[in-house]
Formats: C-alpha cells, structure tokens, sequence
C-alpha cells in the first residue's frame, strides 16, 4: 500500500513542536519522545519505514509540509477545517482544551464562554488555541463586557514561562499538555476546565502531493491495525494517563470533500 517513492526512500521526516506529552524534546538533545512521537514511529514501522523527527516551530509545520521540505508532521495537531483545506490528516486521538492558571489565580471556573472576560490569555502562535482565545475575545466584546487580550508566544514553553513569570492570566492549551505540566512543576498550577470547548481529532499529518491519497490509505490501515491490537493505548497509557484514542483512523478531509 505504501507509495513506490516512499518505500524507496525508506526513512519519512516528520516535523513536530516541542509540546510534552505528546513531543517530548530531552534537554541534552537527544532523540525526542512522546505520545504522538511514538504512534508516528509505531505506524511507520508497521508500514516497513523509518522516521526522522525535525523539530520544529509550530507555526511554521502547515507551510513546512506546503512547501514539501516534510513528509508529515505530529505533535497533537488538530484537524480544524482550515488546516484540512490544505493538508491531509490519520486521526489516531482525540483532545481538547483546557486553561492552566497559577495554583493561587482567583480564575476557578470558566463554566460559560465569557466567564474569561477581561483576562490576559496566552497560546501557541498558529494554534487552535490561539483561535479560540480570538473568538473568546470577539464574544466579549460583543457583549459589552471586559477585554480579552491574546498573547502568542513561537512556543509552548514559552506560553509557560509567560504564566509562570505573572505576564498572562491563562494559557490555553491542550488538557494534557496542562496535566503534564502540573504534574513536573508540583502544584505552581491548577488545571480550569472550559466544558463548551470543542473537540478536536489529531493525527499523523501529511503534505499534499501525488502520492498523498494512496498513502494516506496505507496510515490508516496501520493505524487501524494498532488501535485494533492495543499498541496505541499502551503508548497513551504511558505518556499521557491513556486519554483520547479512537475507535478508528480516517482520513480527514475524506476523499472527495473539499
């Protein structure tokens, strides 16, 4: 099923952003880890391939793969409809957002869409977060109640560092990117939940090309293959508490949408 070029080449590049747990980038630059890093080599393998992980801004990853300079990339990416304008994903997981203040912020509900009126929000620049901080702030201000301010920062760790230092109110980030920061900063933050958040499927994405469409086959058969075995959950299992796999793998957009 894998494409003749592909299988010739032998080894993919897949770009990631550093965004614990799902890409983990060890502080001696060594050969980076995580949830999704894993399911991305777990589907190679099966498929007979190597993979290479290039880590690299998030920002940059859609143009990245755009532009061909990857073959795919991972790192808990949601498939939102503009970015499956432009690029092909396997869905493997499932997530969704949450808000990390400090353990000592008065912010202990977020049980409505403008509960987070007036507040200093931090995300990841490109992110689905950052879009929805945007949209939190434009139904603010149409309710005539206290700004919204988004921040963006190139990176994760930096939204942190923003939090950590009293520069934001709030990241927004993914549920278990929050859970994994908690869990290594003993008790400096506290996890709010945003129950009207939506949520997003991820996977191993893939630039548009040739071969995109029959390969994107072949992922899916693999992935469907270690959903079906129990190889991801043991991944999930282990770098993040077991959350968010999917019964099964499609192609997003399917073949023949928009």
């Amino acid at each position: 099923m894998v494409p003749k070029s592909i299988a010739e080449k032998g080894t993919l590049t897949i770009a990631a952003a550093t965004y614990p747990p799902a890409v983990i980038e060890p502080a001696d630059g060594g050969t980076p880890t995580g949830w999704d890093v894993e399911n991305v080599r777990q589907i190679a393998a099966v498929l007979g391939l190597k993979v290479q992980i290039k880590i690299a801004p998030f920002d940059g990853i859609i143009a990245g793969l755009q532009a061909g300079r990857y073959d795919g990339a991972t790192g808990e990416i949601y498939a939102t409809p503009e970015r499956t304008k432009s690029v092909t994903f396997v869905t493997n997981h499932a997530s969704a957002d949450a808000l990390m203040v400090p353990a000592d912020s008065k912010i202990t509900t977020a049980a409505t869409e403008t509960d987070l009126c007036g507040r200093v929000l931090a995300a990841s620049l490109g992110s689905a977060e950052a879009a929805l901080a945007q949209e939190l702030a434009g139904k603010c201000k149409s309710a005539g109640k206290g700004a919204i301010t988004v921040k963006t920062f190139k990176s994760q760790a930096e939204v942190n560092l923003a939090l950590r230092g009293g520069r934001v109110d709030a990241a927004v980030s993914s549920a278990s990117q929050v859970a994994y920061v908690m869990s290594q900063t003993k008790d400096q933050f506290k996890l709010v939940e945003l129950p009207w958040a939506p949520t997003y499927k991820t996977g191993f994405v893939l630039g548009r090309n040739s071969d995109t469409e029959k390969f994107a086959k072949a992922v899916q058969a693999a992935t469907d293959h270690l959903i079906e075995n129990g190889d991801l959950q043991e991944i999930l299992d282990k770098f993040n508490a077991g959350q968010g796999l999917i019964e099964k793998a499609e192609t997003l957009p399917s073949a023949g949408s928009n």
